[in-house]
């Protein structure tokens, strides 16, 4: 941990503390900048966001991505007395970022900039924290974040922030979860740490409880892969529920997958080769199962910020 973490942030005059990081596949109309509230916003590429960029920092494809995403989550915080920690101003921005990811999963530049900003238009950059990019799923990647979920945007951010402030370990161990899953480069990888946000929610143990309390929460009969496109798989939460707790128990006990096919009691062949609607690519039933239980996982966010 930096000692940044600890530190408060100082600033001089009218300079405020400010945090961002660079956002892709965002439809928020021509403006500049858009106010989401409780000091966050989208904004454009424009020089005092550029500026933040280090070449000694960062590669040549980040450095060039920074111009290239569609717009910037940007927070800026009016200066309190005390002052907040570097840690705390990160805890906020973090709790919009995951708003998003909540209502529809987005690809993220993964690097965060922070620094001063002053009501000019400068920018002192004081340090870029690197953090993988985030990744959504082949069903989530179709649909862009258009205006319709913006609307949403500043009820979520107050509700995720809410959560991530209050007193549950496990409701803010599940949104971190979902972060670590969207972050993680391996998609088994990705749902096991979903499921297991899952769990921290339900606090359910074994394969029957976990799909009663997932049925309970979002409805048996609810659509696996939201309605994002004009098409979609007709999945619902009870068809696979059980299958999605085999598959954790596979991967959280390195067991082969293929064993699952032959389970006395809930037998699922995980390596059978299936295809989401509108693609070509035929690809193991434990992949697409892993897929699912991020929006699962997002849907039970949901409902608890509501």
């Amino acid at each position: 941990m930096s000692e940044q973490d600890s530190t408060p942030v100082q600033w001089g005059g009218f300079a405020k503390p400010c945090m961002f990081s660079g956002l892709r596949g965002i439809e928020a109309g021509d403006d500049a900048e858009v106010v989401l509230g409780s000091g966050f916003s989208l904004v454009k590429p424009n020089p005092y966001i550029l500026s933040a960029r280090d070449m000694s920092s960062m590669t040549g494809r980040e450095y060039t991505d920074g111009s290239g995403v569609s717009r910037y989550l940007v927070y800026k915080h009016d200066p309190p007395l005390p002052a907040k920690t570097y840690g705390e101003v990160n805890n906020i921005f973090h709790s919009g970022m995951m708003a998003f990811q909540v209502l529809k999963p987005i690809r993220t530049l993964g690097l965060l900039f922070f620094g001063d900003y002053t009501p000019t238009g400068g920018f002192s950059l004081q340090t870029i924290e690197r953090r993988p990019p985030m990744e959504p799923g082949e069903w989530a990647s179709r649909k862009t974040f258009d205006q319709e979920l913006l609307k949403q945007l500043p009820a979520t951010i107050e509700g995720v922030h809410k959560v991530m402030s209050g007193p549950s370990a496990e409701k803010r161990n599940a949104f971190t979860l979902l972060q670590l899953g969207l972050e993680h480069f391996h998609p088994l990888v990705a749902g096991l740490l979903w499921v297991t946000g899952l769990e921290a929610m339900f606090d359910s143990f074994g394969k029957e409880e976990f799909g009663k309390h997932l049925c309970s929460c979002l409805g048996e009969n609810t659509r696996v892969f939201p309605d994002w496109h004009a098409e979609r798989r007709d999945w619902t939460v009870g068809s696979i529920a059980t299958h999605l707790y085999v598959l954790r128990n596979k991967l959280a006990h390195g067991a082969d997958l293929r064993k699952a096919a032959v389970d006395p009691k809930f037998p699922v062949d995980l390596i059978e080769k299936r295809t989401l609607p509108g693609s070509s690519e035929e690809v193991p039933y434990a992949l697409l199962l892993s897929e699912a239980a991020c929006y699962l996982l997002c849907g039970v966010l949901q409902k608890e910020i509501v």
